[in-house]
């Protein structure tokens, strides 16, 4: 979005380094030669800045938003609104600066998961009870669907959203039928394509309203590795976790973020594969524990809950998302762990 020497110069005329010394308690100045590029799209842009102050010196976080795209709004006001209901999960927010059509959102530099350790299957545990602190904080909190955070946050069981899913599940069938057609796809769709696009027509959009009457709160909506963020990963104990990336946030049933975190990921792990059933299980026996700390009880079983949320999900955006990978020659390789998976408990919930 922006030139270094230019971002350099805004960060000048709208007195960034006073506004960040006041927010930091001390003198703090941007090092002009230690501004990085990390990302950027049309949507935003991340740069990691080096700041000095008497103490030392500290890498931050600017992300710069495009104010007009409406996810965005989602993840500026998770920063900016449902800071104080979630801070200590997030990122520490130093400055939050309006500048034309952009938001700058100056901001605690976090490690990410990914790329600090090997992840094996008991570092779920160490992530688990954080997802389940977020999940507590706001669960069945009837002031955010219908309060004051209702012009921002997208909420699961709205009429608009309910929408939007038939919307997706309509693409999915479309896509499907694609499939049947592709030399790429045909043979690994071919077996589920009766079973999968009978339940597109005629169960949706909303295969199991058990995910609604179990419970909703603030999910996060995609966590994975490079969202999930800890200052210290070598601690056999609960993490310090801070959760980044929220554009994908919303007000929704709380077992959608088990299935992202969990399941996605036994999707690409093959090497999991002869002990899948038992991280499952383990998982959603500290994820039920958890929130009973936090005084939550699910009515229906919960790994009956687990297997719900990934069908729902997986029906409504998962195998859509793998065909469309494909189809732009993008990947695509869990098209049939999402088959094979919806096929087997889509047959065992009744589906």
């Amino acid at each position: 979005m922006h030139e270094i020497d230019s971002l350099y110069d805004a960060f000048q005329k709208m007195r960034i380094d006073e506004k960040l010394s006041y927010s930091l308690g001390e003198r703090a100045a941007v090092d002009p030669n230690e501004i990085t590029c990390l990302k950027s799209t049309n949507r935003s842009a991340i740069y990691k800045l080096l700041v000095r102050q008497k103490s030392g010196t500290a890498p931050l976080i600017l992300k710069v938003y495009n104010t007009i795209r409406h996810k965005n709004a989602v993840e500026i006001n998770i920063y900016n609104k449902a800071r104080s209901a979630l801070s200590d999960l997030l990122p520490d927010i130093y400055l939050i600066e309006e500048n034309g059509h952009e938001t700058w959102v100056f901001m605690e530099f976090v490690s990410q998961i990914r790329g600090q350790l090997t992840f094996h299957p008991k570092h779920f545990g160490y992530i688990i009870p954080s997802v389940a602190e977020l999940h507590s904080r706001t669960f069945e909190n009837e002031d955010i669907p219908d309060g004051k955070w209702r012009s921002w946050l997208p909420v699961y069981d709205s009429g608009t959203m309910r929408k939007e899913r038939n919307k997706q599940i309509k693409k999915t069938a479309e896509f499907m039928d694609r499939a049947l057609e592709d030399e790429r796809t045909k043979e690994i769709v071919k077996p589920h394509y009766r079973q999968i696009t009978t339940l597109l027509h005629q169960e949706g959009p909303d295969f199991f309203p058990e995910l609604i009457q179990n419970g909703s709160a603030i999910t996060h909506g995609d966590l994975h590795m490079q969202n999930i963020c800890a200052h210290n990963v070598f601690r056999n104990e609960p993490w310090d976790i801070q959760f980044i990336d929220w554009e994908s946030a919303k007000y929704a049933p709380v077992w959608f973020d088990m299935v992202v975190l969990v399941e996605i990921l036994l999707g690409f792990r093959k090497d999991w594969s002869k002990h899948a059933e038992d991280i499952r299980t383990y998982c959603v026996k500290v994820y039920t524990k958890e929130m009973k700390k936090r005084g939550i009880h699910f009515r229906t079983p919960p790994m009956t809950l687990y297997k719900m949320a990934y069908l729902q999900r997986t029906l409504e955006k998962g195998i859509h998302t793998q065909l469309r990978r494909i189809f732009d020659n993008r990947g695509g390789e869990l098209l049939p762990y999402h088959l094979d998976k919806v096929s087997q408990w889509g047959r065992e919930l009744g589906l």
